[in-house]
């Protein structure tokens, strides 16, 4: 079912009035999908497939975008440009990362790997920054716009664990500490949002949150390993992801619109090739009409028994 209404707002599609049923028939099609292209079908995966272990995503049915209209998450020429930018992101991200890395795979990352262990999948392309497909077990992974994991100076490029930059932030920023455990008291933590942002109050003021310098060059600012909006995804990650689908036989599409140019335009090298594409995705997607299988349905109601199966019929 391919949808013609598309919400023309922040790369909004339109939703479905009702999810195709999980049959045992339609089991059997994405069965006998990965045994026709038993080893080389290649995954690529969005922010849905994580909405099950608690992280926000952007455009699902309960999406930031389509929730809170007027959200606008920071784009990258801000943030490598803007002072002021800087200190509210690491501010909202001061708050935010902890629970972020806290989030655990859920029954579909289990899935992929399962599906990759039992050579049933060739690799795994993920517009996620969690980091939740490799704690899963996933291993030919391929994390198209980075990780949360680390943060890299923008002067130098010497990269830091994530871990290790929020401890400096709390030695540097004692109050805002403060603030956060009188939140946790309040019982008012701040909202979640996508990529380890939250939401804090509309008055709060960000010029004393303070952020620091690169321990190597000593001069630069830091910034997240992940591609922001407005950002690119580096050559050499953009020609391994052309890799990956050159080597498969098929993709399999699960928990994305597919708004981002930089994972729609693998679904189309891939039908470009005259490769199979289905998709798993409760709405529409940039992709549906690329596709040759789509069910208005989410992963977790279709990978996790059909990863049980094939286990369970590969000797």
């Amino acid at each position: 079912m391919v949808l013609s209404a598309r919400v023309k707002i922040k790369g909004l599609y339109g939703l479905p009035k009702a999810h195709t049923p999980v049959t045992p028939a339609v089991l059997a099609t994405i069965i006998e999908f990965f045994q026709r292209h038993r080893g080389s079908v290649l995954g690529l995966t969005g922010a849905g497939v994580s909405v099950p272990s608690g992280i926000p995503d952007y455009r699902g049915t309960n999406g930031t975008y389509r929730v809170h209209g007027s959200y606008t998450p920071i784009l990258h020429h801000e943030l490598v440009s803007q002072h002021a930018s800087r200190q509210r992101y690491w501010a909202r991200s001061f708050f935010g990362i902890r629970p972020a890395f806290k989030a655990e795979p859920n029954p579909i990352h289990r899935a992929f790997a399962s599906l990759e262990s039992h050579n049933y999948l060739s690799g795994l392309i993920t517009q996620n920054v969690d980091g939740l497909h490799l704690q899963a077990g996933s291993c030919n992974i391929l994390e198209l716009h980075g990780t949360l994991k680390q943060v890299k100076c923008l002067s130098c490029g010497v990269k830091e664990s994530r871990d290790g930059f929020q401890q400096r932030l709390e030695e540097l920023n004692p109050e805002w500490v403060e603030f956060g455990q009188e939140m946790a008291q309040s019982g008012e933590e701040p909202k979640r949002r996508p990529d380890g942002d939250v939401d804090l109050p509309s008055n709060l003021q960000y010029g004393s949150f303070v952020y620091p310098k690169c321990h190597h060059c000593l001069t630069g600012d830091y910034m997240p390993t992940v591609v922001f909006f407005g950002g690119s995804v580096p050559d050499k990650v953009r020609e391994q992801s052309y890799r990956m689908v050159d080597d498969a036989s098929a993709m399999l599409v699960c928990g994305t619109s597919l708004s981002t140019f930089s994972a729609y335009r693998l679904v189309k090298r891939a039908r470009e090739q005259g490769k199979e594409v289905a998709i798993l995705n409760f709405g529409q997607t940039r992709g549906d009409g690329d596709a040759t299988m789509k069910l208005e349905t989410t992963a977790e109601d279709v990978l996790p028994p059909v990863a049980a199966q094939l286990a369970a019929e590969t000797p």
